[in-house]
Protein backbone atom coordinates (compact mmCIF):
# COMPACT_ATOMS: atom_id res chain seq x y z
CA UNK A 1 0.00 0.00 0.00
CA UNK A 2 2.71 2.69 0.86
CA UNK A 3 4.65 1.65 -2.50
CA UNK A 4 0.65 3.10 -4.32
CA UNK A 5 0.44 6.17 -2.14
CA UNK A 6 4.67 7.20 -2.91
CA UNK A 7 3.85 6.19 -6.81
CA UNK A 8 0.95 9.21 -6.32
CA UNK A 9 2.59 11.43 -4.77
CA UNK A 10 5.47 11.67 -7.45
CA UNK A 11 2.91 12.01 -10.02
CA UNK A 12 0.98 14.61 -8.41
CA UNK A 13 4.83 16.07 -7.46
CA UNK A 14 4.76 18.05 -10.97
CA UNK A 15 1.15 18.91 -11.00
CA UNK A 16 1.04 20.45 -7.66
CA UNK A 17 4.59 22.23 -8.28
CA UNK A 18 3.12 24.08 -11.43
CA UNK A 19 -0.05 25.27 -9.51
CA UNK A 20 2.22 26.54 -6.80
CA UNK A 21 5.02 28.43 -9.31
CA UNK A 22 2.06 30.07 -11.21
CA UNK A 23 -0.96 31.16 -8.65
CA UNK A 24 1.39 31.83 -6.03
CA UNK A 25 5.04 32.53 -7.21
CA UNK A 26 3.49 34.53 -10.34
CA UNK A 27 6.60 34.26 -12.60
CA UNK A 28 7.40 37.80 -14.18
CA UNK A 29 8.09 36.84 -17.67
CA UNK A 30 11.13 39.07 -17.32
CA UNK A 31 14.06 37.66 -19.74
CA UNK A 32 18.05 36.95 -18.09
CA UNK A 33 19.07 39.54 -19.80
CA UNK A 34 18.69 43.43 -21.20
CA UNK A 35 15.16 45.06 -20.64
CA UNK A 36 11.64 44.29 -22.59
CA UNK A 37 9.97 47.39 -24.22
CA UNK A 38 6.08 47.34 -23.05
CA UNK A 39 4.33 48.28 -24.90
CA UNK A 40 6.34 47.15 -28.04
CA UNK A 41 6.78 50.25 -31.08
CA UNK A 42 6.11 49.25 -34.69
CA UNK A 43 9.01 50.46 -36.82
CA UNK A 44 7.57 53.99 -37.70
CA UNK A 45 6.42 53.90 -41.33
CA UNK A 46 7.54 58.09 -41.65
CA UNK A 47 11.04 56.38 -40.41
CA UNK A 48 13.45 58.01 -42.76
CA UNK A 49 16.19 56.03 -43.67
CA UNK A 50 19.06 56.23 -46.65
CA UNK A 51 21.87 53.93 -47.53
CA UNK A 52 25.42 55.17 -47.73
CA UNK A 53 25.13 56.25 -51.24
CA UNK A 54 21.51 58.31 -50.99
CA UNK A 55 18.95 55.84 -51.52
CA UNK A 56 15.71 55.42 -49.92
CA UNK A 57 15.40 52.32 -47.90
CA UNK A 58 12.88 50.72 -45.41
CA UNK A 59 12.89 48.86 -42.45
CA UNK A 60 10.15 47.25 -43.05
CA UNK A 61 11.83 44.92 -46.32
CA UNK A 62 13.67 43.05 -43.22
CA UNK A 63 10.10 41.95 -41.92
CA UNK A 64 10.85 38.09 -41.42
CA UNK A 65 14.37 38.73 -39.71
CA UNK A 66 15.26 39.57 -36.46
CA UNK A 67 17.60 43.09 -36.19
CA UNK A 68 20.11 43.79 -33.98
CA UNK A 69 20.20 47.44 -33.95
CA UNK A 70 22.64 50.30 -33.01
CA UNK A 71 22.63 54.33 -33.57
CA UNK A 72 25.80 56.34 -33.58
CA UNK A 73 27.60 58.81 -35.67
CA UNK A 74 29.38 58.14 -38.72
CA UNK A 75 33.15 59.09 -37.00
CA UNK A 76 32.28 55.52 -35.16
CA UNK A 77 34.28 56.37 -31.70
CA UNK A 78 35.84 53.05 -29.47
CA UNK A 79 32.10 52.57 -28.35
CA UNK A 80 30.36 52.46 -31.74
CA UNK A 81 33.46 50.28 -32.89
CA UNK A 82 33.06 48.06 -30.05
CA UNK A 83 29.32 47.73 -30.80
CA UNK A 84 29.55 46.52 -34.14
CA UNK A 85 32.49 43.99 -33.24
CA UNK A 86 30.02 42.81 -30.29
CA UNK A 87 27.08 42.66 -33.03
CA UNK A 88 29.07 40.66 -35.58
CA UNK A 89 30.67 38.05 -33.12
CA UNK A 90 26.91 37.37 -31.56
CA UNK A 91 25.64 37.01 -35.06
CA UNK A 92 27.89 34.22 -35.94
CA UNK A 93 28.38 32.98 -32.19
CA UNK A 94 24.21 31.54 -33.74
CA UNK A 95 25.90 29.01 -36.16
CA UNK A 96 23.09 28.14 -38.56
CA UNK A 97 20.52 30.41 -37.31
CA UNK A 98 22.79 33.39 -38.19
CA UNK A 99 21.07 33.69 -41.59
CA UNK A 100 17.74 35.21 -39.32
CA UNK A 101 19.55 38.00 -38.33
CA UNK A 102 20.28 40.96 -39.65
CA UNK A 103 23.41 44.17 -38.12
CA UNK A 104 21.63 47.83 -38.55
CA UNK A 105 23.71 50.48 -38.08
CA UNK A 106 21.73 53.84 -37.58
CA UNK A 107 23.75 56.67 -38.67
CA UNK A 108 23.11 59.74 -36.80
CA UNK A 109 24.84 62.13 -38.86
CA UNK A 110 25.33 63.17 -42.80
CA UNK A 111 29.25 62.93 -42.04
CA UNK A 112 31.67 60.67 -44.00
CA UNK A 113 31.69 56.97 -42.28
CA UNK A 114 35.18 56.47 -40.66
CA UNK A 115 37.30 54.61 -42.89
CA UNK A 116 38.30 52.05 -40.53
CA UNK A 117 35.38 50.63 -39.48
CA UNK A 118 34.02 49.86 -42.76
CA UNK A 119 35.96 46.73 -43.11
CA UNK A 120 35.41 45.53 -39.52
CA UNK A 121 31.53 46.44 -40.26
CA UNK A 122 31.45 44.45 -43.22
CA UNK A 123 27.94 42.66 -43.64
CA UNK A 124 26.46 45.26 -40.86
CA UNK A 125 23.24 47.35 -43.08
CA UNK A 126 24.22 50.73 -42.47
CA UNK A 127 21.48 53.55 -42.97
CA UNK A 128 21.65 57.24 -42.50
CA UNK A 129 18.82 58.39 -40.17
CA UNK A 130 17.50 61.18 -38.80
CA UNK A 131 18.36 61.56 -34.90
CA UNK A 132 14.85 62.93 -33.95
CA UNK A 133 13.01 60.03 -35.44
CA UNK A 134 14.97 57.60 -33.89
CA UNK A 135 14.73 59.05 -30.92
CA UNK A 136 10.75 59.25 -30.63
CA UNK A 137 11.22 55.35 -31.86
CA UNK A 138 14.11 53.75 -30.06
CA UNK A 139 13.93 54.50 -26.06
CA UNK A 140 17.11 55.61 -24.46
CA UNK A 141 18.08 56.08 -20.91
CA UNK A 142 19.78 59.43 -20.65
CA UNK A 143 18.23 60.57 -24.31
CA UNK A 144 21.96 59.60 -26.00
CA UNK A 145 20.91 57.01 -29.01
CA UNK A 146 24.43 55.58 -29.11
CA UNK A 147 25.08 52.72 -26.57
CA UNK A 148 22.24 50.78 -26.55
CA UNK A 149 21.77 48.04 -28.64
CA UNK A 150 17.83 46.68 -29.86
CA UNK A 151 16.22 43.96 -31.02
CA UNK A 152 13.37 43.91 -33.51
CA UNK A 153 11.32 40.77 -33.57
CA UNK A 154 10.68 39.18 -37.46
CA UNK A 155 7.08 41.15 -37.45
CA UNK A 156 8.78 44.46 -37.37
CA UNK A 157 8.43 45.41 -33.61
CA UNK A 158 11.22 46.85 -31.32
CA UNK A 159 10.64 44.20 -28.22
CA UNK A 160 14.16 44.67 -26.64
CA UNK A 161 16.79 47.09 -25.41
CA UNK A 162 19.96 45.57 -24.21
CA UNK A 163 22.57 48.37 -22.00
CA UNK A 164 25.48 50.29 -23.29
CA UNK A 165 28.40 48.62 -22.50
CA UNK A 166 26.84 45.34 -22.46
CA UNK A 167 28.13 41.46 -21.74
CA UNK A 168 28.02 39.87 -25.19
CA UNK A 169 28.28 36.33 -24.13
CA UNK A 170 24.79 36.95 -22.33
CA UNK A 171 23.58 38.87 -24.88
CA UNK A 172 24.13 35.94 -27.17
CA UNK A 173 22.24 33.39 -24.62
CA UNK A 174 19.02 35.85 -24.89
CA UNK A 175 19.38 35.99 -28.43
CA UNK A 176 20.31 32.19 -28.98
CA UNK A 177 16.77 31.49 -26.89
CA UNK A 178 14.83 33.55 -28.75
CA UNK A 179 15.64 32.00 -31.94
CA UNK A 180 15.52 28.45 -30.57
CA UNK A 181 12.29 29.18 -29.27
CA UNK A 182 10.78 30.64 -32.49
CA UNK A 183 12.00 27.61 -34.65
CA UNK A 184 8.89 26.76 -35.94
CA UNK A 185 7.64 30.16 -37.17
CA UNK A 186 8.51 30.42 -41.05
CA UNK A 187 8.85 33.97 -41.60
CA UNK A 188 8.51 35.31 -45.21
CA UNK A 189 12.15 36.49 -46.20
CA UNK A 190 11.26 39.85 -48.20
CA UNK A 191 14.61 39.93 -50.02
CA UNK A 192 17.92 37.63 -49.55
CA UNK A 193 20.28 40.07 -47.14
CA UNK A 194 24.17 39.39 -46.57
Amino acid sequence: MWTLWLLLAMSAAPIVAAFFLFYVVHPSGKPPYGSLIEPQRPIPADLTLKTLDGKPYNLHRLEGYWLMVMAAPAACDAQCQQSLFYLRQIRIAQGDNRDQIVRVWLITDDAAVNPGVLEPAQGTLMLRADPRQLAAWLPSPNGALQGPTWLVDPFGHLMMQFPSNPDPTKMRRVIAKLLFNNAGIKFKHVEPVQ
